[in-house]
């Protein structure tokens, strides 16, 4: 475990060297984020949050750390995929090619490593699900809507950053309890605190003076990393923790990306048309600041997470699990339809206050 601990601290400092590094390259190569009509932030800001991240992981698993495991798949995955991100960043790749490379790399990840889903558990009581063939396209599935996922929840400073902590730090917990270490430890721990120099300047926190975004390039490659590291724990080999506890600790990214898809599919919409009704939208439309809605929303996010731990250390059923989920999810939905009633609500209780 201790070795661990100067993983992460490895990490973290590439990370921070990143940030600083980085800043100057992405004025020159314009890597910048440039308000619009649904980004209200002031100036240019730099997307290197997320490349910051990746080298410190990167830099840190080449230094320390096997490719065995189907880990050198993943990392040049991991690559490929940030390489894509940090040109959208950039240039702005169309939806669909940018899906289609998500695809292209699920697929490579999973066949290549040869790691899949191999069953969803006992999720209605009736013994568990096994998946067979339909594991690697349940997979693909998977990573496609966990990259897309925590790219929706980068909307306002601070959020991606922490929903991705949360994440990472629950999936720590889990992989230590299981087994104390293994590079599923040491790949979610190296992430998490090579998160936090990335958020110090995010929030502009002291030293940090000027802010700078996640961008793609990060958000991707948090999705791509949690949905390999929630596969690989429920591999039979590991069983860290049951298929059900993985919603609950990427419960508000996924919950929040599921009930817009499925509101667009109404309209007759994209789903991967991008608006402004997301989660932290709507707390903003509500009169909630942007820090006051980022705390709120992470407390939601622990609240989810912590859930999904206690289901695990008591071993609650998983079909208990599963509907407990499905009502959260029915709540948020029910919440989302009626959002201007309830916005008129909380404008007076903010009011009142």
């Amino acid at each position: 475990m201790e070795s661990i601990g100067y993983m992460g601290l490895y990490s973290g400092i590439i990370a921070l060297v990143s940030i600083l590094v980085l800043k100057p390259v992405a004025v020159k190569v314009r890597l910048l984020d440039l308000p619009d009509h649904r980004k209200v932030h002031v100036g240019d800001v730099p997307l290197t949050g997320g490349l910051s991240v990746f080298f410190g992981v990167l830099a840190t698993w080449v230094t320390f750390m096997p490719f065995s495991g189907g880990y050198g798949i993943y990392l040049l995955a991991s690559v490929l995929l940030v390489s894509l991100g940090g040109i959208d960043d950039a240039r702005d790749i169309p939806a669909r090619f940018r899906l289609f490379a998500q695809i292209g790399l699920g697929t490579f990840l999973t066949y290549g490593s040869g790691v899949s889903l191999v069953h969803i558990g006992d999720l209605f009581g009736l013994g568990v699900i096994e998946l067979g063939w339909l594991g690697p396209i349940v997979t693909i599935a998977a990573i496609i809507g966990a990259i897309n996922a925590f790219n929706m929840v980068d909307g306002i400073d601070g959020l991606a950053g922490s929903m991705s902590l949360v994440t990472l730090s629950s999936l720590s917990l889990l992989f230590f309890i299981a087994g104390g270490g293994g590079l599923e430890l040491a790949l979610a721990f190296s992430i998490a605190v090579a998160l936090l120099p990335y958020l110090a300047a995010n929030l502009r926190i002291p030293p940090f003076r000027r802010r700078i975004f996640m961008g793609d390039a990060g958000s991707m490659f948090i999705g791509f990393s949690v949905v390999w590291l929630l596969v690989k724990g429920t591999q039979p080999e590991i069983q860290a923790f049951r298929p059900v506890t993985a919603l609950w600790v990427i419960a508000v990214p996924l919950v929040d990306m599921i009930a817009i898809m499925v509101r667009r599919a109404r309209k007759g919409q994209s789903v991967m048309k991008p608006d402004r009704e997301h989660l932290h939208h709507i707390f903003q439309r509500a009169g909630f600041s942007d820090r006051e809605a980022l705390v709120v929303i992470t407390l939601f996010s622990l609240l989810f997470a912590v859930t999904g731990l206690a289901g695990e250390y008591f071993k609650i059923p998983e079909w208990i699990m599963f509907a407990l989920f499905l009502g959260a999810f029915t709540v948020y939905e029910w919440a989302l339809n009626r959002v201007w009633r309830l916005l008129v609500l909380f404008r007076k209780i903010k009011l009142s206050d």
